[in-house]
């Protein structure tokens, strides 16, 4: 957190970031009251915004209201919920009715490049340079943000959510039932044959002492979260959660098509065994959050995956532990599952139809500065949190145990616009208040961050061919990997036929994918 603490370095804080950048620009540009004209007319953005089930209304909600009293700038909000958001947004962005603003806009690579390169969204290079001085630190910082925004024309046409917090860019966590391996007289592993064993122990040892045989060993959202969690120890993903498929061969010095690998094949075959023997969740195929947190709730659950422990539930949260890294079969021992700091690229995006872009600018990259982050992710003092001193914070009572039953990220939701993920701004450990921060999730992060990949790419950039490559041969390719990892798991596909899978993927176009890889790698790498 070193770094983001150089932050308050910044010249530019509150509202003398627009002080700053107006007296720099000529009387045409904002003026020192920052949501005015220079003719003296106050400023109205018409933004679209996704907004998560947590979210209260926007038009009401405090970090809004004030943000207004210190910007001078009106935001009208357009709010659509996120079931619904990609379909309204790319309806507006075919139709050319579009707002000033796209905040949260969940956009990906391909269709930042491709709105861009049509004009919808504006090259934000040069305002960037003239009018966003906390942006341009978080750059200093931090390199490879810029570069994972920079789209092949040499264009950035949106700004990033940034993650500095490693409890939560550290996505799939191993937690280990703490409570049931002292049942059992077990220790925590140190080996995949080991937690193996560990798992084994739970389903035979009545772990949970109800003298039933109810336990589940290992469960997790989804059979991906299992494997991202998995695959460090058989030496995969060594560049990270960003690209699931492809890394580097450290020994070729090549690029890599992970799903192809004989490792991936033994990774399978792991993952294939304790499903067999029942020690991986029988529904892991169907599972889904509510689900996970009825079982551990029920204490059935010996081991599970996720980000923190809170979706385990209330019950049995405090009974687990995070995992060390565990050495695989053949040596390796390395927590893959590293999402970049760049966690969502196209975050805010300024459209051609904005008639104040450089106040727009100003108005957004407040937030990439440190009062802005504790603006955007605390609130206000008094009224959402309180200052514990020495640079510490918490919410107050009615958000962290609220009266109403909420959940934080419901009660914060009605104040703050964090919860959901995907905005302009920074999160950091300081400001952060979510699962990720709880003792479990950061005491389990600290366990492992010696063995976290020593580089992580951020998503690649594409051109438009390329675009069509990744978008048809990609999703094909995607699609039966994914077919056929559920198949060799689950043994409707014997692992006696990998040769004729790794034929198909080479007939379905993998050579043309992976050059297509190889050429957005170069670009990334300069």
């Amino acid at each position: 957190m070193d770094k983001i603490k150089r932050l308050a370095s910044i010249s530019t804080i509150a509202a003398m970031a627009f002080v700053t950048a107006a007296c720099a620009n000529g009387p045409s540009q904002q003026s020192t009251e920052g949501g005015e004209t220079s003719g003296g007319e106050p400023i109205t953005l018409k933004m679209l915004t996704s907004r998560a089930p947590v979210h209260g209304d926007f038009g009401n909600m405090l970090v809004w209201r004030e943000y207004e009293a210190l910007s001078g700038v009106h935001v009208e909000w357009e709010q659509v919920p996120d079931a619904n958001f990609a379909e309204k947004r790319n309806i507006l962005l075919a139709s050319g009715d579009v707002p000033d603003a796209i905040f949260r806009a969940q956009l990906q690579n391909s269709d930042i490049m491709k709105y861009g390169a049509d004009g919808v969204f504006i090259p934000l290079n040069d305002l960037i340079e003239r009018h966003a001085p906390n942006l341009k630190r978080i750059f200093e910082l931090y390199p490879e943000v810029e570069k994972g925004i920079t789209q092949p024309d040499g264009n950035i046409y949106s700004l990033p959510f940034v993650s500095d917090f490693q409890s939560a860019n550290y996505g799939s966590k191993l937690f280990l039932n703490e409570k049931w391996m002292g049942r059992i007289g077990a220790k925590e592993p140190t080996t995949t044959e080991e937690y193996y064993a560990l798992l084994k122990g739970f389903k035979e040892g009545d772990a949970n002492g109800n003298g039933a045989m109810d336990e589940v060993p290992l469960t997790a959202p989804n059979i991906d979260a299992v494997i991202n969690a998995l695959r460090g120890f058989w030496g995969l993903g060594n560049r990270g959660s960003a690209h699931a498929m492809v890394d580097m061969d450290e020994e070729k010095g090549e690029l890599r098509f992970i799903p192809a690998d004989e490792r991936y094949r033994e990774l399978l075959e792991y993952i294939a065994r304790l499903y067999n023997e029942k020690l991986l969740d029988e529904e892991i195929f169907t599972m889904n959050n509510p689900k996970m947190t009825a079982k551990g709730e029920a204490d059935t659950v010996g081991s599970f995956v996720f980000v923190n422990p809170v979706p385990i539930g209330q019950t049995t949260k405090d009974d687990y532990i995070g995992m060390n890294a565990l050495v695989g079969p053949r040596g390796d021992r390395m927590v893959s599952s590293i999402n970049p700091k760049i966690r969502a690229s196209g975050a805010f995006v300024i459209t051609h139809r904005n008639a104040h872009p450089e106040e727009t600018m100003k108005w957004v990259d407040y937030w990439y500065s440190e009062e802005g982050m504790k603006l955007f992710f605390m609130g206000v003092e008094g009224g959402t949190f309180r200052s514990l001193g020495e640079d510490r914070y918490e919410y107050v009572e009615d958000i962290t145990h609220n009266p109403s039953g909420l959940t934080l990220d419901e009660a914060v939701g009605q104040h703050l616009a964090w919860p959901g993920a995907g905005q302009p701004t920074v999160q950091t450990e300081k400001f952060s208040k979510g699962g990720a921060s709880y003792p479990s999730a950061l005491e389990a992060t600290a366990k492992v961050n010696a063995h976290f990949p020593k580089e992580v790419w951020a998503a690649f950039t594409y051109t438009s061919d390329e675009s069509d490559v990744m978008a048809s041969v990609g999703n094909d390719l995607t699609t039966y990997v994914n077919e056929m990892t559920v198949k060799f798991i689950t043994g409707a596909a014997p692992f006696t036929e990998w040769g004729a899978y790794t034929d198909t993927l080479k007939r379905m176009g993998l050579e043309q994918y992976m050059q297509t890889y190889r050429q957005a790698y170069d670009r990334y790498m300069q």
